[in-house]
């Protein structure tokens, strides 16, 4: 089973935890690849720059998997509760893409490609020519909606309900539970309504050797994970000690600064400031 996640620097420890509960659950042989925008060729124009560092990946998995099988891409920000045969093993009877059956109809309608399954050989795409047609043959949203590299009919949803849910935890349905809110995902905001089953695969993890508590403290160190981390799992108190309550946890990050995601939300800003200095710079018009 041949996985690519995007993940950049920065979601090192929830691709790590999102691996070890896709292994944990999968008694298969996994492979599991962090993919990020590193080799790709980034537009100059900054109204189609990609809002993560790795947006534009994903089209690159066909020619990373050879052009030949077939190759599941997930977001980094999943935690997994099934084994991962029931989505690898789906026919594509003539399809090219699968995605999950209702997903065009979340809430969030452009997560419906957060999971998908390829057909390698028979995606001819070449990442650096489909960045180079954004502003031309299509926007950078509908790009990510992957639709303009279709034809009709060969994305189908056929992937069971569950393997994307959106914020959301159903006992029953949930395969795949997908943290879509970056202000308050659970390794970066303590209090996450669903974040206690993330914290628990981490332990998990951790109980197991797939993750080091040194990786841990240098990922809170870089800023990628709260530092209130380190005090739920036990890391920064003597053992035996009561676990900090949310509140308690939350107040910890608030007076040492701590801020959700900041590198990712300067990028952010960044971004609307290098647009609104082109379009000033180019003439052209906001709508």
């Amino acid at each position: 089973i041949r996985i690519y996640c995007g993940a950049a620097r920065d979601a090192r420890l929830p691709f790590e935890v999102l691996a070890h509960s896709i292994r944990r659950h999968t008694p298969h042989a996994v492979e599991i690849n962090a993919i990020d925008n590193g080799s790709v060729a980034l537009p100059a124009d900054p109204r189609h720059a990609p809002y993560t560092q790795f947006s534009f990946a994903r089209f690159a998995i066909p020619a990373l998997a050879g052009y030949q099988g077939r190759a599941v891409y997930m977001d980094s920000d999943m935690l997994v509760f099934r084994d991962f045969a029931e989505l690898w093993q789906l026919p594509f009877d003539g399809a090219k893409v699968l995605i999950e059956i209702g997903s065009r109809d979340q809430r969030d309608r452009g997560k419906h490609t957060a999971v998908m399954l390829l057909d390698c050989a028979r995606l001819d795409w070449r990442v650096d020519a489909i960045v180079a047609d954004l502003g031309r043959r299509y926007d950078y949203n509908a790009l990510m909606a992957v639709d303009p590299l279709l034809a009709p009919g060969e994305m189908v949803e056929r992937i069971p309900a569950g393997w994307n849910d959106l914020d959301r935890f159903d006992p029953e349905r949930t395969r795949n539970l997908h943290y879509t809110e970056i202000r308050t995902q659970p390794w970066v905001t303590a209090g996450h309504p669903l974040g206690h089953l993330w914290t628990a695969e981490l332990k998990r993890a951790i109980d197991a050797g797939a993750i080091s508590t040194d990786m841990v403290r240098e990922e809170i160190a870089a800023g990628y994970a709260r530092p209130s981390l380190a005090l739920e799992l036990g890391l920064d108190q003597p053992p035996g000690a009561p676990a900090a309550d949310a509140r308690a946890l939350v107040e910890h990050d608030r007076r040492l600064g701590y801020v959700a995601h900041r590198a990712l939300l300067e990028r952010f800003v960044a971004r609307k400031r290098a647009i609104r200095a082109f379009e000033r710079d180019h003439g052209i018009a906001r709508h």
